[in-house]
């Protein structure tokens, strides 16, 4: 039996920011990944990797570059013999405590005895972003909950694996809307739906921001990038109720100030600011 030929890429990346990556290796054809503290490692076949899929891997390394310039991103790759990405890679991703009284589990885990009675968010991450592992997914979810209130409506912009759509729902909002234009993150949404039992309350909608449902809501999460929220951000306020909530995050803790004087004419008011490590999440409330 020929031993299939598989081509290792490397990116020298600390591990706070693989990943946002992750799923933009997944949309050029990579089967797996993994993730070390400095270094992402993705796995595609031989036959695959060409000088045009090395071309797009640049663009989308210098796109990420522009976004986050203090970074400097090394590309090695190697050819490996044929291993079992999958299995090492679910080896990797365990029970997360996200917040007080959250865990964050992944299928092929089981529960702790100090799991009772917290809520748990049955997610299985599937190479989309919101596994819990990154410091912007936490912030959302500690903001989340302290925030959400009893039959709040939810929009979960950006929504990944759908976590945060999943996190509001089981904290007690009524209804939410998870939208993301990755065409990849839509069947992996609705499977953690159904992994959750929260199918009924939670709409899922591939699309842009142009694709929001013309409702308003009670609160707005959207754990995205900085420029993506400096253009949305007008689109967000228009679709908060009076005395809603939208909760920012995806950024550093240098893009707070200017966000807060983009923000300041909008009709919202900063109400909250947490932050861990390099990374900010913002509350904000509509006046």
């Amino acid at each position: 039996m020929k031993t299939l030929r598989w081509i290792q890429v490397t990116l020298s990346i600390p591990h706070a920011y693989q990943d946002l990556l992750v799923g933009q290796l997944a949309a050029l054809g990579f089967d797996g990944f993994l993730q070390e503290e400095d270094a992402l490692k993705g796995y595609i076949e031989g036959i695959r990797w060409n000088r045009e899929l090395e071309h797009r891997l640049h663009y989308y390394l210098q796109k990420f570059s522009t976004e986050f310039p203090h970074l400097t991103i090394h590309v090695s790759s190697t050819s490996i013999r044929q291993q079992n990405w999958n299995q090492k890679w679910e080896r990797s991703i365990g029970i997360i405590d996200v917040a007080p009284g959250i865990v964050i589990k992944p299928s092929w885990r089981h529960l702790r005895k100090r799991d009772k009675g917290k809520v748990v968010l049955h997610v299985d991450p599937k190479m989309s972003f919101g596994t819990g592992h990154h410091e912007t997914t936490r912030l959302c979810l500690q903001l989340l909950r302290n925030y959400v209130q009893p039959r709040m409506t939810v929009l979960d912009f950006g929504s990944g694996t759908g976590i945060l759509a999943i996190a509001a729902v089981k904290l007690g909002a009524g209804r939410a809307v998870a939208i993301d234009h990755d065409e990849w993150t839509i069947p992996n949404i609705k499977e953690n739906l159904k992994r959750n039992r929260v199918t009924h309350r939670v709409k899922v909608i591939r699309g842009t921001i142009n694709s929001i449902p013309m409702r308003s809501f009670d609160l707005i999460v959207a754990n995205i990038d900085f420029p993506t929220i400096i253009k949305a951000q007008s689109r967000f306020t228009r679709k908060l109720n009076k005395g809603g909530l939208l909760i920012l995050s995806g950024i550093l803790t240098t893009d707070l100030l200017p966000l807060h004087g983009s923000l300041r004419h909008k009709g919202v008011t900063p109400l909250d600011i947490v932050v861990e490590n390099e990374w900010a999440a913002m509350v904000l409330v509509r006046t």
